[in-house]
């Protein structure tokens, strides 16, 4: 298990920088864990190579989706190990389709986590989604 970190202010919580995730745009981290749990932060459609947003609507979605399983393989979970999902679009009518297929594609069919999509108004760098989500991942003895 990488338990790559930065610096951990408050004892029992670990911040996460894996290697091949995306760089942060701002003032945060794209992960931490505390105990059992590791919650991704916010994840689009970046590129982690290049740190830009890959062309194409699926494409992007389906990058996103990608971005949070790494940094929950990081700390030894899956997707399937998921407790829960929020997902922000910009167009529910155009982009939840778009979500419910990567879901569908790399959930394998099911079962899927508890969801909750939202329709905002604008994303960083005018992005169409974002993806966060809470895995369950217990520490080794």
């Amino acid at each position: 298990m990488n338990n790559a970190s930065a610096s951990n202010p408050t004892p029992g919580v670990q911040y996460l920088s894996p290697e091949g995730a995306i760089e942060p745009t701002g003032t945060w981290t794209v992960g931490s864990r505390a105990g059992d749990y590791v919650f991704v932060a916010g994840m689009r459609g970046i590129d982690p190579e290049t740190n830009a947003l890959v062309d194409g609507d699926e494409a992007r979605v389906m990058q996103g989706f990608r971005n949070m399983a790494l940094i929950a393989a990081s700390q030894g979970a899956s997707l399937q190990d998921a407790v829960r999902l929020t997902v922000y679009v910009t167009d529910m009518d155009k982009h939840r389709p778009l979500v419910n297929k990567a879901q569908e594609e790399l959930w394998a069919g099911g079962p899927y986590p508890p969801r909750t999509i939202l329709e905002v108004a604008a994303l960083n760098q005018d992005d169409i989604f974002e993806v966060e989500g809470t895995f369950y991942a217990p520490l080794a003895d």
